[in-house]
């Protein structure tokens, strides 16, 4: 009688603490720019395969959404928790009153280059050339005129010639001479087309531009602080993790991406060295506010509503996950927390 009573007892904790395990995974839709991911918005896809979020209660869904700016928007509508959400349109957004805080900032350099044909030696030699684009007003359009700008080449001296949003088939078959790539793109590209080359690496021609926010809505901060912070937490530890364990990331931008391992390990080498993800909060005030006054003088933000560091950023989940994990102080990179 003892050992079956022993034998219940057990079934019944067994029994109780099943639905209470899946209980406490709270659901949380993420939103990202590009399908399939471009490595620099790997983060929190590794957090994910790896089980971080999962290990921290939260069962996450990452959806992509096409761009940044879908994302902000799916912000906005409450169709997602959080998102990396394009530094110049939260900021903007927050000017004119929407109530969508940065809660950290693992992307903070301006990660693209515009890589051109053998003919183009330096951004003087774009006059007359073939700048390859989406649309008007995309993505590859603004950072193509922002290099056009510091060449001193007037865009009417050039050919804007639209192309489909995946720029590499339109570059190595000659229908362009330029083209706004992403690291793993670029490798991809000169594997076919040895002599492409970089020109232009945007975080270089803009260093304190801030490329691409974590962001949540203040009524998910609200309503939803510990999941803010669980999410925050998570996604800096991944951070840190793709900073030093190559052989765990590897297997994951493969599976993400569907590139060669070759061409996954080329970029990687050359995003750790040039430090292209913060492993600390990458809420930089210098970078939030160069890109909110950058806004308010090319006219996107109207004189008198340039938001402060504070409208637009809420530090204090990071700087608990700092707290908790340490400041990250390479061995790789060295950055400031904030």
């Amino acid at each position: 009688m003892r050992k079956l009573s022993t034998a219940v007892a057990a079934l019944a904790v067994m029994t109780l603490s099943a639905p209470v395990a899946a209980q406490a995974q709270t659901k949380v839709v993420v939103g990202i720019p590009t399908s399939p991911p471009n490595i620099v918005h790997m983060p929190v896809i590794v957090a994910k395969e790896l089980g971080l979020y999962k290990k921290a209660g939260l069962d996450v869904e990452i959806v992509s959404l096409g761009d940044g700016v879908k994302v902000y928007r799916a912000l906005l509508a409450g169709n997602i928790d959080l998102g990396l959400t394009p530094g110049a349109p939260t900021i903007i957004g927050r000017s004119n009153g929407a109530l969508v805080k940065a809660v950290s900032a693992n992307l903070p350099k301006l990660e693209a280059s515009l890589i051109v044909r053998d003919t183009i030696k330096t951004m003087a030699d774009l006059k007359g050339k073939r700048i390859g684009i989406q649309e008007p007003g995309g993505f590859a359009d603004l950072l193509s005129r922002s290099v056009l700008r510091a060449a001193k080449i007037d865009p009417k001296e050039v050919n804007f010639v639209s192309i489909a949003s995946e720029d590499v088939p339109a570059l190595v078959a000659d229908q362009v001479d330029t083209a706004i790539l992403h690291v793993e793109q670029e490798m991809l590209a000169k594997s076919k087309v040895p002599n492409l080359h970089a020109v232009a690496r945007m975080w270089e021609l803009q260093p304190k531009t801030l490329y691409t926010f974590l962001s949540t809505t203040e009524k998910t901060i609200k309503e939803k602080p510990a999941v803010v912070q669980t999410f925050v937490s998570a996604t800096i530890e991944a951070t840190r993790i793709i900073y030093t364990e190559k052989v765990k990331v590897m297997p994951i931008f493969v599976k993400q991406t569907g590139y060669p391992e070759k061409i996954l390990s080329d970029t990687y080498d050359f995003m750790v060295k040039e430090c292209i993800w913060d492993a600390n909060s990458g809420l930089s005030a210098e970078r939030v506010n160069f890109t909110a006054d950058l806004m308010t003088k090319v006219g996107n933000i109207k004189e008198g509503k340039t938001p402060t560091y504070d409208d637009v950023v809420d530090a204090s989940f990071a700087k608990k996950a700092i707290e908790q994990l340490g400041e990250w102080k390479g061995p790789v990179c060295l950055t400031a927390a904030f």
